[in-house]
């Protein structure tokens, strides 16, 4: 989220409109980024989530990764993998896919415990994670702890130094609001608070009313959004810090925006979207946020992180991605933009909301969009909360084209 005083995000809304738009060298933006390349990959991956879908991942279960590019979906099971999983690779061979099962050191909720454990002991961890081939623990620290201060565990703990930071139209967008979109969020005092972007829009099981999915550290209970231009979208009806979202109640409707970001509104188009999905290791994922434009070329590095963001507090169930071209994947205002990936008719399925960037030295790159001012950062990689986290969160079910 970026933040901005009420004088200084009209003047940065102007300065957005009049500055030149970077290359797409500068970082992949705009439809041109969801290649067929890029639905080809994707659409084999989905095939392989059917294909794991269609097991239990109970007792011995270790974790699971995708590699779409040798069509192969990798299965980790500590003991003997029950008969499921093997009827799996079989429906898999027939389908000219592959399933690979391998030995797993430890099972995904041994390893869930020890981490729960971890953290409860208050060891200096920003972010903890179960490896997903179920070989141990991978713990990440802000610059400035010891690593020792966090290895003290019964299970293999691989310590990485790190710092992640809240990611904190599309300019003007109007009701039925889609996500993708340049939201303000402003507290009850008509202060301006500062710019994100908003997500998906969802539906309330219990009621049916329709809503709209963006981070909850946009914006406190009780504040409302507006878009550019002052127009009112929604207050904030329900918010879950645990997986970092919150619900407007706006009248959404099942798109987002797609193309340039709000420093170029000439090349943007929305598209549809068709689904929700859980997200595996080797996943090829896009986001589209406000201040950045489209993205592709993302790849799944790590799931079920458990990250900390200072005094917001922890998020859970969260997805780790990095930009394979080096590029930039995200940066500030980029918060509660979507994250998904693209069906071969170019319909979109959710994956989740951007939360937080590193802003370890070696993952800062040049912004794609809106450049570095006004304390803007951008970074290859990415973290987001998976999608089914924050559905369950509210109760609500991701809004799908009819």
């Amino acid at each position: 989220m970026v933040k901005l005083s009420a004088v200084a995000a009209i003047a940065a809304t102007a300065a957005l409109l009049a500055s030149a738009t970077p290359s797409l060298a500068q970082g992949p933006s705009g439809p041109s980024a969801i290649t067929p390349e890029v639905k080809a990959l994707m659409a084999t991956q989905d095939k392989l989530h059917k294909i794991a879908d269609r097991f239990d991942r109970g007792n011995g279960f270790g974790g699971l990764s995708v590699d779409a590019g040798s069509k192969t979906l990798n299965v980790y099971w500590k003991g003997k993998a029950p008969a499921k999983v093997t009827a799996a690779a079989a429906v898999a061979k027939a389908q000219g896919l592959v399933v690979k099962i391998h030995p797993a050191k430890y099972s995904q909720a041994e390893l869930k415990a020890e981490a729960a454990r971890m953290l409860k002991a208050g060891a200096p961890i920003q972010s903890i994670a179960a490896k997903h081939d179920g070989s141990g623990l991978t713990i990440k620290q802000a610059a400035g702890f010891s690593a020792k201060a966090a290895v003290q565990s019964a299970v293999p703990v691989e310590v990485q130094a790190g710092d992640v930071e809240l990611a904190a139209s599309r300019l003007v967008d109007t009701s039925p609001f889609k996500g993708g979109a340049y939201i303000q969020n402003t507290a009850p005092d008509g202060a301006v608070q500062g710019g994100c972007t908003s997500g998906f829009a969802v539906v309330d099981n219990a009621t049916g009313a329709d809503k709209l999915l963006t981070a909850a550290h946009c914006g406190q209970s009780g504040s409302y959004y507006t878009n550019a231009a002052g127009d009112f979208i929604g207050s904030v009806e329900g918010r879950a810090v645990a997986s970092d979202s919150e619900i407007l109640g706006a009248t959404g409707q099942a798109r987002v925006w797609i193309g340039d970001s709000i420093e170029n509104e000439q090349n943007q188009v929305a598209l549809d979207v068709a689904g929700s999905s859980a997200t595996i290791v080797g996943d090829w994922l896009c986001d589209s946020g406000a201040y950045s434009g489209t993205i592709c070329q993302i790849q799944v590095v790590n799931v079920g992180l458990t990250v900390c963001l200072g005094s917001f507090g922890c998020v859970n169930n969260a997805v780790e991605a990095l930009h394979r071209g080096g590029f930039s994947a995200g940066g500030n205002g980029d918060s509660g933009g979507p994250v998904f990936s693209v069906q071969a008719d170019n319909k979109l399925v959710a994956r989740g909301t951007l939360t937080a960037i590193s802003v370890a030295a070696a993952d800062i790159r040049p912004c794609s969009g809106v450049p570095e001012r006004n304390g803007r950062k951008c970074s290859q990689r990415i973290i987001f909360p998976d999608v089914t986290a924050q559905l369950a969160a509210h109760n609500v079910r991701v809004k799908t084209i009819s």
